[in-house]
């Protein structure tokens, strides 16, 4: 049995309160705790003595108390001396147990943060040894936790996961020895990177860059590599429906249209079209900056099945985008007499059942949607095409659930993915690593330049009077905060005070507010009032970053814009110069950024091509995610990172290809390791 199969329950000693904790951050078994990684490491192998405290860092210290001062609410202040000095230390909510232990005269062992208080030295609720100890003999990790879960409780969770680790069986080594170049195994790896040797770099391990890090890591990627080496296998067994092209049609579509497509598109659509026309079915993806004209593409794509006697599904990832999606395709396809359904969660029983009726009696060419056009309700009449717009929203898996929903007996339908996330094509090329790649590097003629601009927040009211003017002529504006709620750990400007302060200097517009812990209807019914202009200041948080399109936008203010990645500033930019107003994006930075958050926000100011803008991210390697989540799209790791790990994946895609084809025995024991519940595996 291999770790993965061990469930949590089954560790000695663990608590039912703990285990419901754990299962709430996503730990069921012995394998997820043991890659609940520390995320940082406190070097407690020495005492320092009080005199030698460093003021605002971590240290021991072992000193005798000399006085103890209870005070309200189990508040406890005891001093402590070595001989070289005093320290106060105050606990507060002390537990009654832990009080009646600290007596005068003891002698008391403290972890914690040294600060200054009335001029004299402090720790505030350090952890605590009340028994005279020895020292570890390794660095201790601290770790992420959660509700119901302590420090030290986390620590010895993971400390009995690892003497599970003592079973010969449970932790086969899978990579074979002349492919592991950390030159240690994975349980000797695990071992390590809760408990660090003596020695071991800390600046190596706060990077995630120690050989027991990285041993672990590149597992990761080797069977994330493998499962995309099987599907991109598989699909070459999957029987699709060959569309042949549609010239007529494509060429009465675009005599209707009051623009011509550019070259990048049409070079992107033959691309499709050869795909579609294939007895394999498509899995392509189309990269394209915001305002490229991949709708377009999706259009055209959806012609060549709707010409061929077979409907598109179109799938976006809120309603708002569903909406907007619908009405632009809707105008371009009712001049050729197509019709036009649209399914999302909101809709009312009636209108539901009448675009279902559509769909199911083929009379509907091309359906939009959300998630709801792929429930079990919804039967389709000839579906053989499906669309993802905004691709990073979506995983592997639902992509192998939509295969399902083709309605055409033993056949599989084409999948055309496409992002506004420009992803340098060498991490491209592992993210999607089973799928075609297409990019659309052009704009449409016309488009106007986003003007950006780099201030300091100390000039935040000059900003707000230009939104009072412009917006008093009917102009709208966007300000974005990147936290919802005022935080005491980190200094930035959060989106429900900005909103107050925006609406008492600007009393005469109206003011909306949007953010990620609304409800999705609230989100949708405040996106929709903007779009009407209802709203002409929308404070939001990054929540926007896959939004509508607002012609009437002239201007995004950015707060604290040096806590962004790059690619996301500039999707977020990208949500003014929708329409024929001069448009501006105003990167409004702290007091507090360094010189690589400069870094950031020049490139971003100096130029308007997402993809230089994304290498620019992977070379920076700051703050911030490529895609803006913490996880790279359709591939969700549990330990890598595709920002900090990019340059780790060449090689781990070799090691992976070599594994699949010359050790065929290890792939299927690496994947249901690393995936033990996934419907990836299924098809290993």
């Amino acid at each position: 049995m291999d770790i993965s199969a061990i469930s949590i329950d089954e560790l000695k000693g663990i608590t039912t309160k703990q285990v419901s904790a754990l299962n709430k951050i996503g730990i069921f078994t012995v394998m997820d705790l043991l890659l609940h990684l520390p995320y940082s490491y406190l070097d407690r192998t020495k005492f320092t003595a009080i005199d030698e405290l460093p003021v605002d860092s971590y240290a021991s210290v072992r000193a005798k108390i000399i006085s103890r001062t209870t005070g309200r609410n189990n508040m406890l202040i005891i001093t402590l001396s070595d001989d070289t000095g005093v320290l106060r230390v105050t606990l507060f909510n002390c537990p009654i147990f832990i009080n009646r232990e600290l007596k005068t005269g003891n002698i008391l062992i403290c972890h914690g943060k040294v600060s200054i208080f009335n001029n004299s030295l402090q720790m505030t609720n350090p952890e605590l040894n009340l028994k005279d100890s020895e020292l570890p003999k390794h660095y201790t990790p601290i770790y992420r936790l959660t509700k119901g879960i302590k420090m030290q409780s986390m620590r010895n969770l993971v400390q009995k996961a690892l003497n599970e680790l003592d079973n010969i069986d449970v932790c086969e080594e899978l990579i074979p020895p002349e492919l592991n170049h950390t030159g240690l195994t994975f349980k000797e790896a695990l071992q390590l990177v809760h408990a660090p040797k003596i020695g071991s770099s800390l600046s190596e391990l706060s990077l995630f860059n120690s050989p027991q890090q990285q041993r672990i890591i590149c597992e990761e990627l080797i069977s994330q590599y493998i499962t995309v080496l099987k599907l991109k296998e598989s699909n070459r067994f999957l029987n699709g429906i060959p569309l042949k092209p549609v010239d007529n049609l494509i060429k009465k579509f675009l005599s209707t249209l009051q623009f011509s497509p550019t070259n990048a598109q049409i070079r992107v659509f033959n691309e499709i079209s050869r795909d579609l026309a294939e007895a394999q079915p498509m899995n392509r993806l189309v990269q394209g900056d915001v305002g490229c004209g991949k709708t377009l593409v999706a259009v055209m794509a959806s012609l060549q099945a709707v010409g061929n006697g077979i409907q598109a599904a179109i799938m976006a990832p809120t309603e708002i985008l569903a909406e907007q999606h619908f009405v632009n395709i809707q105008n371009f396809l009712k001049p050729l007499g197509l019709e036009t359904a649209i399914l999302t969660g909101s809709q009312k029983k009636a209108e539901k059942n009448k675009q279902l009726e559509l769909i199911k009696s083929g009379k509907a060419s091309v359906i939009v949607g959300t998630h709801a056009i792929f429930q079990e309700q919804v039967n389709f009449h000839s579906l053989g095409l499906i669309i993802i717009d905004e691709q990073h929203r979506f995983g592997v898996e639902q992509r192998m659930k939509l295969r399902s929903k083709c309605s055409i007996e033993n056949k599989v339908p084409h999948m055309l993915a496409m992002t506004a996330t420009p992803i340098p094509r060498t991490l491209a090329q592992t993210i999607y690593a089973d799928m075609h790649v297409s990019v659309i590097d052009e704009l449409p003629k016309g488009r106007k330049p986003i003007t950006t601009i780099m201030i300091p927040e100390t000039r935040r009211d000059e900003i707000i009077e230009r939104i009072g003017v412009n917006c008093a002529d009917k102009k709208q504006a966007y300000w974005v905060c990147s936290l919802v709620n005022e935080s005491e750990v980190l200094e930035s400007q959060d989106a429900i005070n900005a909103c107050e302060y925006l609406t008492k200097k600007l009393p005469n517009l109206k003011i909306g507010l949007v953010h990620g812990q609304m409800k999705s209807a609230d989100k949708d019914s405040i996106m929709r009032d903007f779009k009407k202009g209802n709203i002409d200041v929308l404070v939001a948080t990054s929540v926007i970053e896959v939004g509508v399109d607002v012609p009437n936008a002239f201007l995004i203010v950015i707060e604290n814009a040096e806590r962004y990645g790059l690619a996301q500033l500039h999707q977020l930019r990208g949500r003014v110069g929708r329409g024929q107003l001069d448009s501006f994006c105003c990167l409004m930075y702290s007091d507090k950024i360094n010189s690589i958050g400069m870094e950031r926000l020049s490139t971003l100011k100096n130029s308007n091509d997402g993809f230089v803008i994304a290498q620019k991210d992977l070379e920076i390697r700051g703050p911030g995610d490529l895609l803006g989540t913490r996880q790279t799209g359709e591939i969700s790791y549990r330990v890598a990172d595709a920002i900090r790990d990019y340059q780790s994946m060449d090689k781990c895609t070799e090691i992976a290809t070599e594994i699949y084809h010359k050790h065929k025995d290890l792939t299927q024991k690496l994947t249901k390791r690393w995936f033990p519940n996934s419907e990836i595996v299924s098809v290993m």
